[in-house]
């Protein structure tokens, strides 16, 4: 008998915080893919989706692809976003339901979309597909590990399954798994009863990374867990502070196969845990000041003939475009300046303005230009620059590392530009990706595919929190994280919160909490 199988994605990791709100456009930017079509795009792919299409066809699955849909971290999500988007998913259902029917839902949620008309975005998902199917057709759905779980969610979902990694190099396991577990509760062999479990901590992920203590201690332990032939999964998740809802923050889900009393003990262990570990999740970045130093010391270590291989991998966290910044902060190449930094490069500033001169002007042309902040100013000034037009491109390159293998990434037209101080003291020049889209530099060939090559250089000067790990740690002789200006870093008190619950750490001291593991 054939077993039918619907399979969407809707995915959005929102920021409060953002000035930047999630249209319908910003979805297009990343593309809207219908039926048949995202089989085509995600196929043999590090994504959910990739792995739906395996995960189906070793379930022996008729798998029925409704939509897939992502757009890069920015603030809420318009009304007129997720009603069109739902509207979408529930055409394609009610659809598929009239040509068959369903045996079993797979989706692909992010766990921390806020959306205009409901700050539990994925719950709202979640409940547009429960009033179609009903409650009897079971429904399993992946999860960031930055994801906000809610107890809507849980309750709206048989199982919930998070990435275990974070560089999210699982992706596409993950979604093996959930399609392993829906086949599982197709032909009745399993019960899930989940515990969800919020201990109230709030930490920011520039040490959530799961290779690294805390998040480390706690996934080794969600293994051995997992073993358990009455556990289903074990899901944690860091959470995203910047979604600024009661469910903002840490979240750890138990399913156990028709045993409550059993994943409530397991859930509470974890909780209490992840709290006595808390501390671990704090600091992790360096003042502008000691990252100066160590640039230096590269000048004695090739002084001296030291071996020395690879480039230092300086970080702002503070303009992360995959936390919901804007990507146009301008203080990497401020600071590379002010310290005369020779053989640096940038990805990337987001200038749809320049990326226009820079295009008039021509590869090999010159243009005085104010180069980023022009999003905001909490993310600092523009910087006035000259620049040589070294490459012009449509901004379009594939990963080949670990995250997110054979995807395609689209920056919009991007500009190459070799860029010195307009004014002010001399410095060397730095090489600058411009584009027209913010994306987070998650694989070399952003480098790559624009001409430069990322082992050659003294010092790369990337936006992110943890992704770029999985691509440019191997390469880095260091990798230091600063924070400059911005919203997206790991000084919370920056921030006014208004929806978060209270109290919570660190916006709350230990004492002030009496923290207790007593259920959702």
């Amino acid at each position: 008998m054939t077993v039918r199988v619907a399979a969407a994605q809707i995915a959005h990791e929102t920021s409060a915080f953002s000035a930047v709100k999630t249209d319908i456009a910003a979805f297009a930017a990343s593309g809207i893919h219908l039926d048949q079509d995202v089989i085509e795009t995600a196929r043999d792919t590090n994504t959910e989706f990739g792995g739906f299409i395996t995960g189906a066809a070793v379930e022996g699955f008729d798998l029925v692809p409704l939509l897939a849909v992502w757009a890069t971290p920015s603030g809420l999500v318009t009304a007129e976003a997720i009603e069109h988007l739902t509207g979408l998913l529930r055409d394609r259902l009610r659809r598929a339901m009239t040509e068959g029917p369903l045996d079993g839902i797979l989706l692909a949620l992010h766990g921390a979309m806020v959306t205009e008309i409901d700050d539990d975005g994925d719950g709202y998902i979640l409940q547009t597909v429960r009033e179609i199917v009903g409650p009897d057709v079971p429904v399993v759905a992946t999860l960031d590990l930055h994801a906000n779980i809610s107890p809507r969610m849980v309750e709206l979902a048989d199982v919930l399954i998070g990435y275990d990694t974070y560089p999210h190099i699982d992706m596409a396991e993950r979604a093996e798994e959930a399609a392993s577990v829906l086949a599982r509760l197709i032909r009745g062999e399993i019960r899930p009863t989940p515990a969800l479990r919020k201990p109230p901590m709030l930490p920011t992920s520039q040490r959530m990374t799961t290779g690294r203590m805390p998040m480390r201690a706690l996934m080794e332990r969600a293994y051995v867990i997992e073993e358990d032939p009455r556990v289903i999964n074990v899901t944690i998740a860091g959470g995203f502070p910047l979604g600024d809802n009661p469910d903002a923050g840490f979240g750890i889900v138990v399913t156990t196969n028709d045993d409550a009393d059993l994943a409530a003990e397991l859930a509470n262990e974890l909780a209490t845990e992840a709290w006595s570990l808390r501390d671990g999740f704090l600091g992790g970045v360096a003042s502008f000041e000691h990252a100066a130093e160590l640039i230096n010391s590269l000048d004695s270590e090739e002084d001296v003939n030291m071996p020395v291989s690879g480039p230092l991998v300086l970080v702002d966290i503070a303009d992360n475009p995959w936390s919901g910044g804007p990507g146009d902060s301008v203080e990497l190449l401020r600071f590379l300046f002010a310290e005369r930094v020779k053989g640096a490069a940038i990805a990337l500033v987001r200038d749809p303005e320049v990326v226009r001169q820079a295009i008039a002007a021509g590869p090999g042309g010159k243009i005085a230009v104010s180069l980023g902040g022009k999003t905001d100013r909490l993310h600092g000034d523009p910087l006035p620059v000259q620049a040589h037009v070294k490459l012009l491109s449509d901004g379009r390159y594939i990963n080949d590392g670990p995250m997110m293998t054979g995807l395609t990434v689209d920056l919009g037209p991007t500009a190459l530009l070799l860029c010195e101080p307009a004014s002010g003291p001399s410095a060397p020049p730095v090489e600058v990706l411009v584009t027209t889209r913010a994306e987070t530099p998650v694989d070399l060939n952003i480098f790559r595919c624009h001409g430069m090559e990322p082992t050659r250089h003294r010092v790369l000067g990337l936006k992110g929190k943890g992704h770029f790990r999985a691509a440019f740690e191997p390469i880095a002789r260091r990798v230091v994280l600063v924070e400059g200006p911005g919203t997206t870093g790991a000084d919370l008190s920056r921030l006014t919160f208004r929806k978060v619950r209270r109290p919570i750490w660190p916006l709350d001291p230990p004492e002030a909490i009496g923290f207790a593991t007593e259920g959702i």
